[in-house]
């Protein structure tokens, strides 16, 4: 009987040993942190992996040390310029603090609706600060960086000195109109960018317009610089052409004139031409006489001195009719003289006459 008792009870205390070694026993992993406390009192923190022993009355909380990332629900929230929009984020988060982490809020899922409510009210405050064009707006350095930039410093400051949280990033998932009114907000946008793409038109129309106005007057410009260079141009070779006709002339006046007389002849001549002109007509006259000989062609010194003998026959012509002409009208004149003094010498003679019978005829009476 008596070995019967110490059979159980070793049985009782190997059972005991053995349980008690099963609660003494922490296996720690390498994707969690194992908090050791003593009813309710923090011992210790065991935050790298392996197999670790505690009392069995102690009590052991992992906590997973990986990177936590909550896609919440999206909330509607305005813009500084009252535009209401619908906003979806997401947070991404770790354990910083496991002590205070435990103190605050002890499980991840409340560590979640903790900082899901924290998010939306820093989100709905930043959000506020700006317009709704600013926030959409696509640039290098946008408003919606700096907000979300701002957002995240926020949360994680006060999610760390309240949870015990690091706040790793805070990112928009959406931003965009609430359902029941985008259909509204997207016809009012097309109308916008309608106005502004007509305004664009017509602003680049009306530049156009400029550039072809200034286009058209360097146009005329130019133009206008080049035919007066043409003109002038053509004045000078016009100018240098007369010089060389005057100085060939001048070197051969007969061949000169036989020259024009031909050209004269191929432009006025051809095969539907009728003149008729006497045989002695200067124009016939290289056809009816033929190509005078260069010796029989006066040279120059000679034509000039026949043409100043023409002139000054011509200028005594002129003088010998002109005494003509003269004598004939003092002629003409005296002899008008003369009849005019006898028809006076008449009409007198007979005034007499007639005044002396008037006087016989008187003294003839009783």
């Amino acid at each position: 009987m008596t070995r019967k008792k110490w059979k159980i009870g070793a049985m009782l205390i190997g059972s005991a040993i053995a349980i008690a070694s099963v609660f003494s026993v922490v296996v720690v992993d390498q994707t969690e942190s194992v908090y050791i406390t003593e009813f309710g009192r923090s011992v210790r923190l065991i935050s790298k992996p392996g197999l670790y022993f505690k009392k069995p009355y102690q009590s052991a909380t992992s906590f997973d040390n990986r990177l936590q990332l909550d896609t919440p629900p999206p909330r509607e929230m305005l813009t500084r310029d009252k535009k209401n929009l619908e906003v979806a984020w997401y947070v991404s988060w770790r354990i910083d603090d496991v002590e205070k982490f435990l103190r605050a809020v002890r499980t991840l899922p409340i560590a979640s609706d903790r900082l899901e409510d924290m998010t939306a009210s820093v989100m709905a405050a930043e959000l506020g600060n700006y317009d709704l064009p600013g926030l959409v707006k696509v640039d290098r350095e946008s408003a919606l960086d700096s907000m979300m930039r701002e957002a995240t410093a926020r949360i994680d400051r006060q999610a760390s000195t309240e949870y015990g949280i690091k706040v790793v990033n805070v990112r928009l998932r959406r931003l965009n109109y609430p359902e029941e009114v985008r259909s509204a907000v997207f016809e009012q946008i097309r109308s916008e960018r309608k106005r502004v793409a007509a305004a664009t038109r017509a602003e680049g129309e009306s530049r156009a317009r400029v550039i072809r106005s200034a286009a058209d007057r360097d146009r005329a410009r130019v133009i206008a610089e080049a035919e007066a260079d043409a003109a002038r141009l053509i004045g000078e070779g016009e100018a240098e052409a007369a010089r060389v006709s005057n100085e060939a002339h001048a070197a051969d006046p007969g061949f000169y004139e036989f020259l024009k007389t031909l050209e004269t002849y191929r432009a006025a001549l051809d095969a539907k031409t009728t003149l008729v002109l006497s045989a002695d007509n200067a124009f016939l006259r290289l056809l009816t006489h033929g190509v005078p000989s260069p010796s029989a062609r006066p040279s120059h010194e000679n034509e000039k001195k026949t043409t100043t003998a023409a002139n000054d026959r011509e200028r005594r012509d002129d003088s010998t009719e002109n005494a003509a002409h003269k004598n004939k009208t003092t002629s003409a004149a005296n002899e008008r003289e003369r009849r005019d003094d006898s028809t006076e010498n008449a009409a007198h003679k007979n005034k007499t006459t007639s005044a002396a019978q008037a006087t016989s005829s008187e003294g003839g009476q009783p």
